[in-house]
């Protein structure tokens, strides 16, 4: 007979089975609401609320994660995380890899914050831009596979130099997710033979060139080790990613007649670069074998050692927030207990009496006690607190004088 434990599950079993639910079903969601209880923690973490009308979410953002701009409470924004369960208090949260601001406003002066930041960290340094090849056989393009930018374009270069092969990654260009898909097809291209990559988009307000103005697009171009051109917007719209990159171009169809230069000694020159290429190639395939093992790393199995980690770090916050409390209260109440006893041991000091008005009388040096008689004595001493003085006594017809 089959016993009725069998089917009742611990704390952690169940915690587990949850956690493992939520988290393979609830992956890079887009969510936007308004940010309150915004706490940075000293480690560098970030701990806040996202709520609206109806409801609220905690939300966790590592200090790994870039950031724009200043987040503050009551600021709308979008996120985008992947849904997690911090088993110790078994909560289920947000952990956030980006957030943007949602008003006009918060979206300048989160431009205004990014240059500034990345201007100081040397990203617009000219000392650190890669010269455009000449001619280049291989020619990377990343942008949206609808607008009229990747046809004009692909016109331009198909008219120019038709030789050239051109690696197409269609890639969001506004919207939620953008600037993770635009960083994503940097790395994805830079993977490729191309020799030189054009990132851009046609124009727009502000909120449609938001992605080329993102950190996370900023760190793809600066990290990337082919040469970038940015033509995003008209020739008036400045961006992020034109001050990042090696070379801006006003439009699109000018970053593609930047490249297709077409010399006879640019074609000689890259027709020597063919063995080179072959060597591409073949480092291209090691890659794509490279990206199936990351595949499997990136599996559940492999996650949940991540998880773990994640977990633990979020355990140390708690317990560095506990014992600074705990300190603190320490110090208080040693600090009253300092006070009580300060107070206690003033009011047993021997001239305490004195300061309250009371004297002390002695014969001889000798304080006189409570017990003897004054008429036995020919002198006594009168000490106050500020003062000394000796007396006679008297005796008339038994009284003291």
């Amino acid at each position: 007979m089959k016993s009725e434990d069998s089917n009742i599950q611990s704390v952690t079993e169940l915690t587990g089975n949850i956690k493992m639910l939520l988290e393979d079903n609830f992956i890079s969601i887009a969510v936007k609401g308004e940010i309150s209880n915004f706490k940075p923690h000293s480690s560098g973490h970030r701990y806040f609320n996202l709520k609206d009308e109806n409801a609220v979410i905690s939300c966790t953002m590592w200090k790994f994660r870039p950031l724009t701009f200043i987040p503050k409470d009551g600021m709308k924004v979008t996120i985008i995380g992947n849904i997690t369960v911090y088993a110790p208090r078994g909560n289920y949260q947000i952990e956030v890899t980006s957030m943007v601001p949602s008003g006009l406003g918060d979206l300048y002066l989160a431009y205004e914050e990014l240059k500034r930041k990345l201007g100081e960290a040397g990203y617009f340094d000219n000392d650190i831009k890669k010269s455009i090849p000449k001619l280049p056989l291989h020619i990377g393009v990343s942008t949206s596979p609808t607008g009229a930018a990747v046809e004009d374009i692909k016109h331009t270069i198909e008219r120019r130099f038709p030789l050239a092969t051109v690696y197409f990654r269609p890639t969001l260009v506004q919207g939620v997710g953008a600037a993770e898909d635009i960083a994503k097809a940097i790395e994805e291209l830079s993977k490729t033979p191309a020799e030189v990559l054009i990132i851009g988009r046609g124009g727009g307000s502000i909120e449609d060139l938001w992605a080329y103005n993102t950190e996370i697009v900023a760190n793809a171009i600066y990290n990337c080790q082919i040469p970038i051109i940015s033509a995003v917007g008209h020739e008036t719209d400045f961006t992020i990613a034109d001050f990042v990159s090696d070379l801006r171009a006003a439009t699109p169809t000018a970053a593609a007649e930047i490249v297709t230069a077409n010399t006879a000694e640019d074609l000689i020159y890259n027709l020597s670069k063919i063995p080179d290429n072959l060597k591409s190639k073949l480092e291209l395939i090691i890659n794509n074998y490279k990206k199936d093992i990351n595949n499997y790393l990136t599996s559940y199995a492999f996650r949940s050692v991540k998880d773990k980690i994640n977990t633990f770090k979020q355990l140390v916050d708690d317990y560095q927030s506990n014992i600074d409390q705990s300190i603190n209260r320490t110090i208080q109440n040693n600090s009253k207990k300092v006070k009580y006893l300060n107070s206690h041991f003033t009011s047993l000091e021997p001239l305490a009496p004195l300061r309250k008005g009371f004297a002390i009388l002695k014969n001889k040096g000798k304080i006189i006690n409570q017990d003897e008689s004054l008429s036995k004595l020919k002198e006594i001493e009168i000490t106050r607190l500020d003062e000394t003085a000796t007396v006679k006594i008297i005796q008339v017809n038994n009284k003291l004088f």
